[in-house]
Order: C-alpha cells, then sequence, then structure tokens
C-alpha cells in the first residue's frame, strides 16, 4: 500500500514549477501540502479500487482543496469502453458485527464467534467517464499507451473529512482491462470561505427508473435531516448520469429527462439531465460514438456537479425534508433505465472572506489537453474566473502580456453571485512584447469591485505559449463534402471575428476548391457541423470527406495541412499571415488591430538575391529596410530541406554548399511580409 505526504513551501522564484500539476490553477503562494493516494493503480475489473493516504491533521485550516485524477491506460493496455468511474471519501461509521459459527462446549455452553466488519459510509467526491480507449491501444492518431489525461475537482467541502488516514475508493464498472489511475489531492493553506460544518449524504447509489413512482417513492424517497449546531447556511450538491438504452425511448444514457430538487416541499433546484456538447470533447478522436449528447456525461469527461446555495435553512436542531423527482416516461425494453446519483447537503457557518475572485484557469493561450482545439491563439486571451466571496462581483481589472514585458490592463464589467464562474475574453496583448526564450503569458486580478481581492495566492497564472501556423498571403482550401453537404459552413475569419470567406458547400460528395487571398493579419480557420457528426463515415454511414489546405512553391503545388475529419461538432485553427511571433507588427495599443499592415505583396525586385544562379553561398538583401527573421529553403516537390533564423538584419548570406545543383524555393520571413524567391544552384 503506497502513501506519500508531501508539504510543499514554494519561494516565489519557483512557483512557477507547479503549475503543471493543477495545470492552470493559481499560483501557490501559500504553503501547500500534497497527497498521493492512488499512484498508477491499475483498474481492469468491475471492482473498488481502495487506497488509504494519510491526509492533513485537524488543527490545519486550507482555503482550497482540489482533487486531481489522472487517468491513463492500464500496464496491459486501454479498453475499448465507456466505463464509469466514480471516486469516493470512507467515513468510519462504527462496527456490524455477526454470528459468524457456534459451538457446544463441555458442560453444554454455548461458544459463539462473531464476525465484525467497520461500517463505512461512501461520499461521492467526484466522477467520471473513460473515453473509448481503442486508438490509445492501438496506437493511433496521435495516441498510445503512454496516453494520460488529467481531470480536476473542488474538494474543499470535504475538507473536514479529509483528515488524518482516510481511504480512498475508485470504483471502476468496466468489464475489461482496463485503465490506470492516480489520485492527487492538493490543500492549499489559508482561511476557508466558509466554515464545513457537515456533509449529509441525501440519497446515493445507482437505482433503476422503472417509472416515476417507483423511482420517486421507492428508490429516491424524501429523506429527513436534521440541521447540525453550528449551521447558519447551506448548500445542495447534485451529481447524476443516466446509463442504459436498450429500450424503446433510449433511457437513460441517450433521453433529456428533467430532475427537481426539494426542500420541505419547495423547489430549490431543477434542469435536464443532459449534456450538449459532446462533440466538442477535448478528447477527441475516440473509437466509439464519443459525439453523442448523453445524460450529463461524455465519454472520456469528468460529469458535471450541479450546485445549489439554500441561503439559511432554519434554526440548527430543526427537520428538513429533502425530495428528488424525476420527470415521468414510460419505457419497454429488456435493459431498465438507471441513474447514478449522488445527492448530498452541506451545512456552512459564518463567511470568512467576503471578496474574492479566483482565478481558475487560462483556457487561451494554452497547451493543456482540456483546450487543444482552440490553442495556439494569435489574437484574444481567454480565462475562467469564479466569485469565491460572499459578496457578489460587478467588475474585475485584469492585468496580462509577458513577464518582464509590456502589460495590458482590462476592465471587466458584469456580476457573478457566489460560486458562479464566468469565462472572460480579454483585449489582444502586444504579442510583439513576447521573448522567444521565455514562451510565457501572464494573467493577474488587480482589483475586484475596484478593490484590492482579499485573497491574492489565487490571482495570478502562466502558461506557455505556443505559436501558431504561418501560412503565406495566397493559398487553398479544397473541401470535399460527404453526403451531408448542407450541415456545414467553413471559412476564414479575421481576428475580430468578421468573414473573409465563408461558404456553406451545397452538394454532395463535392470537392469545393477556395482561392484565399489575405493581408498580413491573425486569422481563423473554421469549420463547424451543425450535426455534431464531423466530416468521417460513422455513425450514420454518410461517407468520408476531407479538408486539406494548399500552397504554391514557385510552379509546384504542396499541402500546408489536412485536418482530421473525425472532429465532432467544429474544428478549427489559428495562423498569422506577415509575421511570427515575436515579430507581430505594430497594434499601438492592447486590444487594436495591426495598424502597419503591409497591403501590398512584395514584387521581384523588393528582395534580392546575388548571385543567383549560386555556387556556394548567395546573399540576401531586403530593399525595404525591412528586417530577415528566418529563410527556409523548399525541394521542387515542397519538401523542406533546411530553416534558419536570421537574428534580425537587412542581408543574411545563405550557404549553398550543402545544396545539390538544381532548382529551390527559399520562404524569407521578415518584418513585414512572408516572400517566396527561386534560386538556382549550379556547380
Amino acid at each position: 500500500m503506497k502513501q506519500i505526504y508531501i508539504h510543499l513551501s514554494f519561494p516565489k522564484t519557483i512557483l512557477f514549477t507547479f503549475i503543471g500539476l493543477l495545470f492552470s490553477s493559481p499560483l501557490l503562494e501559500n504553503d501547500t501540502l500534497h497527497v498521493r493516494v492512488h499512484d498508477k493503480v491499475d483498474m481492469v475489473w468491475f471492482e473498488s479500487y481502495d487506497q488509504e493516504g494519510v491526509f492533513p491533521t485537524a488543527d490545519k485550516e486550507f482555503h482550497r482543496v482540489w482533487m486531481v485524477a489522472t487517468l491513463g491506460c492500464a500496464s496491459g493496455g486501454c479498453s475499448d469502453w465507456d466505463y464509469t468511474v466514480n471516486f469516493h471519501l470512507l467515513e468510519d461509521r462504527g462496527f456490524d458485527s455477526t454470528i459468524a459459527s457456534i459451538d457446544t462446549l463441555t458442560g453444554g455452553e454455548l461458544d459463539t464467534i462473531w464476525s465484525v466488519s467497520p461500517i463505512r459510509e461512501e461520499f461521492e467526491i467526484g466522477r467520471l467517464i473513460t473515453p473509448y480507449g481503442g486508438y490509445m491501444a492501438t496506437g493511433n492518431f496521435g495516441f498510445n499507451n503512454d496516453w494520460t489525461h488529467r481531470y480536476r475537482y473542488d474538494v474543499t467541502d470535504f475538507s473536514h473529512m479529509l483528515r488524518d488516514t482516510k481511504t480512498i475508493r475508485a470504483f471502476y464498472s468496466g468489464w475489461s482491462a482496463g485503465f490506470s489511475i492516480t489520485l492527487d489531492f492538493y490543500f492549499i493553506e489559508g482561511t476557508p470561505p466558509r466554515e464545513v460544518v457537515e456533509v449529509k449524504n441525501i440519497i446515493h447509489g445507482s437505482h433503476n427508473y422503472d417509472d416515476a413512482a417507483t423511482y420517486n417513492e421507492e428508490h429516491t424517497p424524501p429523506v429527513g435531516l436534521t440541521t447540525p449546531e453550528g449551521t447558519t447556511q447551506a448548500k445542495i450538491r447534485y451529481l447524476v448520469s443516466g446509463h442504459g438504452f436498450d429500450n424503446n425511448v433510449v433511457c437513460a444514457e441517450f433521453c433529456p429527462r428533467e430532475y427537481f430538487l426539494s426542500v420541505d416541499e419547495q423547489l430549490v433546484g431543477n434542469g435536464l439531465i443532459w449534456k450538449d456538447d459532446c462533440g466538442l470533447n477535448p478528447l477527441f478522436p475516440q473509437g466509439g460514438t464519443w459525439v453523442y449528447d448523453r445524460a450529463n456525461w461524455c465519454p472520456g469527461e469528468l460529469v458535471p456537479l450541479h450546485e445549489y446555495e439554500l441561503g439559511t435553512i432554519g434554526n440548527p436542531g430543526e427537520a428538513h425534508t429533502f425530495s428528488l423527482d424525476l420527470e415521468e416516461y414510460t419505457w419497454s425494453g429488456d435493459q431498465a433505465p438507471s441513474y447514478i446519483t449522488s445527492y448530498q447537503v452541506v451545512y456552512y457557518g459564518d463567511w470568512n472572506i467576503r471578496r474574492d475572485a479566483e482565478l481558475l484557469e487560462i483556457i487561451a493561450p494554452s497547451t493543456h489537453e482540456d483546450h487543444l482545439r482552440m490553442n495556439p491563439i494569435c489574437s484574444n486571451p481567454i480565462v475562467r474566473v469564479r466569485n469565491s466571496g460572499a459578496d457578489d462581483i460587478e467588475s474585475i481589472t485584469f492585468e496580462y502580456g509577458f513577464p518582464d514585458g509590456h502589460s495590458c490592463i482590462y476592465l471587466w464589467e458584469g456580476e457573478l453571485k457566489y460560486s458562479e464562474e464566468g469565462v472572460v475574453e480579454l483585449p489582444q496583448p502586444l504579442w510583439s512584447e513576447m521573448d522567444e526564450d521565455q514562451s510565457e503569458f501572464f494573467v493577474r486580478i488587480m482589483e475586484v469591485n475596484g478593490q484590492a481581492d482579499e485573497v491574492e495566492y489565487n490571482n495570478k497564472l502562466r502558461t506557455t505559449v505556443e505559436a501558431p501556423l504561418l501560412l503565406p498571403e495566397k493559398f487553398v482550401i479544397n473541401f470535399t463534402t460527404n453526403s451531408r453537404s448542407d450541415d456545414f459552413t467553413y471559412g476564414v475569419y479575421r481576428e475580430d471575428g468578421s468573414a473573409v470567406f465563408e461558404r456553406v458547400p451545397g452538394s454532395p460528395n463535392t470537392m469545393y476548391s477556395d482561392t484565399i487571398q489575405v493581408t498580413t493579419g491573425c486569422y481563423t480557420f473554421r469549420v463547424w457541423d451543425d450535426k455534431g457528426f464531423g466530416l468521417a463515415d460513422w455513425p450514420t454511414g454518410q461517407g468520408n470527406g476531407s479538408i486539406v489546405l494548399r500552397r504554391s512553391i514557385g510552379n509546384f503545388w504542396t499541402d500546408i495541412r489536412s485536418l482530421r475529419t473525425d472532429f465532432g461538432s467544429e474544428t478549427s485553427f489559428n495562423f498569422t499571415v506577415g509575421y511570427t511571433f515575436p515579430n507581430e507588427p505594430d497594434r499601438g495599443d492592447c486590444g487594436e488591430p495591426i495598424t502597419n499592415t503591409v497591403e501590398t505583396p512584395f514584387t521581384n525586385g523588393e528582395i534580392e538575391l546575388f548571385p543567383n544562379p549560386a555556387t556556394s553561398s548567395t546573399l540576401i538583401k531586403s530593399d525595404y529596410r525591412n528586417s530577415i527573421q528566418k529563410v527556409s529553403v523548399f525541394g521542387v516537390n515542397g519538401e523542406l530541406i533546411q530553416s534558419k533564423k536570421t537574428g534580425s538584419a537587412e542581408e543574411f548570406r545563405l550557404d549553398t554548399s550543402p545544396l545539390n545543383p538544381g532548382v529551390y524555393f527559399l520562404e524569407i520571413v521578415t518584418d513585414r511580409q512572408t516572400a517566396v524567391k527561386k534560386l538556382m544552384i549550379v556547380d
């Protein structure tokens, strides 16, 4: 049994090395305790995988507690199927005893042997659904058996229970091998937003939904609970996922059904048990029906938690009745629908923190696996924030940019109540301020509602920046439709979202070839499918399409990029024209468009090669006083032979002695533009 208990106290000079552990979590200026419980534990069969962890002692306070679940392939490979994984904290509730045997002793006395076992109550602290792991097992589409994916859960509500030695259970509902699981807990020291008095289970487990009366009255009947001493407010946690579909209404996996949460017969929360964005799954492509929307889950994602603040819930010692009801429906078939439910109430004391805007993650720019669909970027950064204090947030002042470079300031205005999250799009930074040797981007919260934030450690993040693709001014999009041509839209868009070009292809099984001509700037190529299935043949037998971007080098055409057709709802990538990071033309100020865009392409006289034909070298000269940044040499078939950074010079001598006699094409990247020149090499 492996137990790891590590105390992490970070000096500011090495804070950023910890970011990878929490993947876009706040920089931890507070002390942090790290507890690893499961360490690459193979989950290969339908059973509970229990591990003991040595957690902090009761005398410590924590502002936030995160659990990070890292899923990978089992040592024997990944499973082809999507299975549920539940994470439980086990609380000891005494012992249960039964008679194991009774013997008659001499004299007629009875010798009773008792079997004693601990009683443990399960508190579910997180849930995920494994992906269809066939591609990981077979090493296709960039995956292999070393694949991992991280899932983060806020388990602060269980901080008072995660003390001393506790058992954490990972229950794997799979019937075949398998996946591995690693569970890391991060305890960030500090004053909690509000004290947790107690967490109580209301309904816990999996229940068949034969019909509404049976489910609502027998499987999930109303539960009466007494409010504990010290309670001033409360919250409901409702974690649910629907399973089973071999019936006339494909319930519960593939049918949306409404839920109703009540306290003392008063409705406090309701919604659909449904997740409608599986086609945007960050983990794609997968080897199964990952694009289909489902009952509050998607393969390869965590199951989202629904939370409802109850406010004051009356006086301690009072009894209240909690109810869960599901929408009625009628089914018939071989397989009964079921819902896995964790319905809990969290009792809190008074507020400790009034004003706290928590920077949860930088979505873009980012290299995290959850955000690969929209990265890398060349325009507006995107961040996610949460209100973690009692007061409503109406404004947040952000500082962002690059270390040791120019900072941008942005005032966001809106409304976030306690525990509400918001996604904020920041105006474009000055990408020219980025240091290529330190490709990092930072965001910092400066003020909340015009005042200093009460909690500082969660106000700043850094991420690694990757440069977007560099495309020429002129390229071609070859888009081949499948039988569902009318469902697709594709185009090229400026950084302000306006379209340079956009098309809805009207004919099935047809190739559309569109020539795109743009000037210096930042752009996005995007294609989306209204049905959410992508261009791959499955799952509707729609045929395979394709997307290929091409460019010319002299008289020859070569592919720039082919996009995967099994993309679900949408695929896109950002690109620049005329510059590479950090050589972005002048914006003037943050959020402003590029101001010195070169509207006219280079002509043959603006960049000179001498001599041409060349033998051992050629001099590349720009007569525009326009610094040359990089020179790439391509063969006549479009293959890259060599690429050299020039160090920002107006002249650059290219050594041609390693090149065989023949025709070559030079791609010359300058501050303002990208040019292609033909070069002859002779003996």
